[in-house]
């Protein structure tokens, strides 16, 4: 199967620009079964985190970068609240003018994820999927995740957008492994 287009991996890329590892693009059927339940959706992955890990999702802002022309790119952790666990790495590009004032103030704050965000100020958008892929060999990406860097981790290529079509931001979402559910012997 190919890779997914460099200009998809933009906001990853602009991060972790010497990653040697090869991206491959993946249809939805060929992934695990729990993240292709986590990625493969049109919602918004900060509220899908919070209901598998039923737990609050916070944000860690590894790196960010304020563009004069009213673009803004951070990469990030999503952590689980309760466990302090990683749930994902973002790279996202965010295109503040799209945004209220008071918003974008909110996002420039770097304390509460993107999704949750848009969510808690009743901004209507959609989210839109543009690939789906697999990683193996990246080190950087599975430190970030504290997994063996021979990993083979599972992500997408995302759209934000108002209801209208406008584009709010583009992400690229990379989980760790999700294990499976230990059943208790009886």
């Amino acid at each position: 199967m190919s890779a997914p287009d460099r200009e998809l991996l933009f906001p990853l890329r602009r991060f972790r620009p010497a990653t040697s590892a090869e991206f491959e693009l993946v249809l939805p059927d060929a992934m695990p079964e729990k993240s292709k339940g986590l990625l493969v959706h049109e919602g918004d992955m900060t509220s899908r985190l919070e209901s598998f890990h039923k737990s609050v999702i916070s944000l860690k802002v590894l790196q960010s970068e304020q563009g004069t022309d009213g673009l803004y790119f951070r990469e990030v952790l999503l952590l689980n609240a309760g466990s302090g666990a990683v749930v994902e790495y973002g790279a996202i590009e965010i295109f503040l003018e799209a945004f209220s004032p008071g918003l974008r103030t909110s996002i420039l704050e770097g304390q509460v994820p993107l999704g949750g965000l848009l969510n808690s100020h009743g901004l209507r958008y959609r989210s839109a999927p543009q690939a789906y892929f697999r990683v193996c060999g990246e080190e950087a990406l599975a430190g970030l995740l504290n997994v063996d860097s021979e990993t083979c981790l599972y992500g997408r290529c995302n759209e934000l957008r108002t209801e209208s079509g406008d584009l709010l931001a583009r992400i690229v979402e990379v989980l760790p492994p999700i294990a499976p559910v230990a059943v208790e012997a009886v």
